[in-house]
């Protein structure tokens, strides 16, 4: 499964010469919704200027953002990970009710010596810092996301924000266009790829079959209700009149991050990932199998999902 790597960020801070600002005994977020517009409007305005289309506001980020941002106040540390070692960004966005198909990005920002509750300028100020360090411009200008959210806390004179940022992952490939494709072109490349791993391990090449990657499709919608509903008999799902198959092996594999279309990458890291198998010889149908039947789909949170069919016949 495919996870967007979260970036460690250099801290942003803002000294204020001459500012002084009596200690507060509790947390304090300011007027939150109007800085989350705040944020999100500046993130927008960065992505129009990239020619990005714009981020959709999320409940679930923002949680996940504000959760961070009070966590790190109270326990006075500044990082991704938990002072524990064991909460991740990635952990708390899937916490929050996000998808496990997602990928998710996170930004981080402390300063101190600021005005406390936190207002328009400081979210303006962290936004700036952000935009002008590598790892958190690459957040904010990523196009495998599409959500956003956003948190900010301060208590006496240290402020904390958090942007974060979930999506399906790119369509692109090494940061350039790509183009979706159809059911049809990912049979034949499938195909051609399978008799390619069968090859390498003195197995014969396959030939495709309609009726096979009509079992494909009928398998990838029972498993799009549940993942785990792999039929008990599956030569009940082949067409009326498909006669004389005399075995049927299935193998299946769900890719997470993978962008909101299918791609000859995405095609390409599934049979990858059954050509490497520990049991090569026999996830690629072994030597009982003589067709081959596949079928595939993107949905729109990440989510790629294939099947494969692989049948001997009198």
């Amino acid at each position: 499964m495919r996870k967007l790597s979260c970036i460690r960020p250099l801290p942003v801070a803002t000294v204020l010469l001459g500012a002084f600002v009596a200690p507060t005994l509790a947390q304090e977020t300011g007027d939150l919704s109007t800085l989350r517009q705040k944020a999100l409007e500046l993130t927008n305005t960065a992505r129009a200027e990239a020619e990005l289309p714009k981020l959709e506001p999320s409940d679930i980020l923002d949680r996940t953002a504000q959760e961070h941002a009070a966590d790190m106040l109270e326990r006075d540390y500044h990082d991704h990970v938990s002072p524990d070692g064991d909460t991740t960004p990635f952990d708390r966005f899937i916490a929050t009710g996000g998808s496990n198909w997602a990928i998710s990005g996170e930004n981080i920002a402390t300063c101190e010596r600021c005005p406390v509750p936190p207002d328009a300028g400081r979210v303006r100020a962290f936004h700036e810092g952000w935009m002008q360090s590598p790892g958190h411009r690459e957040n904010i200008l990523s196009d495998g996301f599409d959500s956003f959210g956003f948190g900010i806390v301060g208590e006496g004179s240290a402020v904390y924000a958090v942007q974060t940022f979930s999506g399906p992952g790119s369509d692109a490939i090494d940061g350039g266009d790509t183009q979706a494709l159809t059911l049809q072109a990912a049979r034949e490349m499938a195909l051609e790829q399978i008799n390619d791993a069968r090859t390498a391990v003195d197995l014969d090449p396959l030939d495709g079959s309609e009726a096979l990657d009509n079992v494909a499709e009928r398998v990838l919608e029972s498993l799009a209700d549940d993942p785990e509903a792999l039929p008990e008999n599956v030569f009940e799902l082949l067409p009326e009149g498909s006669t004389g198959w005399t075995s049927l092996a299935l193998q299946t594999a769900s890719l997470g991050g993978s962008g909101a279309t299918m791609t000859l990458e995405d095609v390409a890291t599934i049979i990858s990932e059954w050509s490497s198998s520990d049991e090569t010889y026999q996830s690629l149908g072994g030597a009982a199998a003589s067709y081959f039947g596949f079928s595939a789909e993107a949905a729109d949170d990440g989510r790629l999902s294939a099947v494969a069919v692989f049948a001997g016949r009198q």
